[in-house]
């Protein structure tokens, strides 16, 4: 799969796999885009804190961000989290199914984007042909 193949380019499979917990978790609408007037459209963010033991004993308490749709932002307060944190800085730490969500979302606008340059250049090399 492509995401075992990004956490080994980035060195993630080197990290140690931990269960954080959200300690807290804060939803807040955000503007995510406008629409053709210029007036805004909303969704929501949420600024979730993480909580795990690293291998020292030690608890660690990181801030997150995400975005509505990601797996991470139906969690709530007391949800267990798999996440991989760098052994050599136990607060660098990474959540797989953020990246997925992340990375799909992004594949899909290319996509679309994509499809769109490929429609408008179809559409002018018909009309530039008349």
């Amino acid at each position: 799969m492509l995401i075992e193949l990004w956490e080994k380019i980035r060195g993630y499979d080197k990290w140690v796999e931990t269960t954080a917990t959200l300690k807290s978790s804060q939803v807040e609408q955000e503007i995510v885009g406008h629409d053709k007037l210029g007036r805004p459209f909303y969704g929501w963010r949420g600024d979730e804190e993480l909580v795990w033991t690293d291998t020292s004993g030690v608890e660690q308490c990181e801030p997150l961000t995400v975005s509505e749709g990601s797996p991470v932002f139906q969690c709530i307060e007391g949800n267990a989290v798999r996440i991989r944190y760098n052994p050599a800085d136990s607060g660098d730490f990474y959540v797989r199914e953020q990246l997925q969500y992340e990375v799909s979302r992004s594949a899909k606008i290319i996509l679309w984007t994509f499809a769109i340059v490929i429609a408008i250049v179809a559409l002018l090399s018909i009309l530039l042909r008349d």
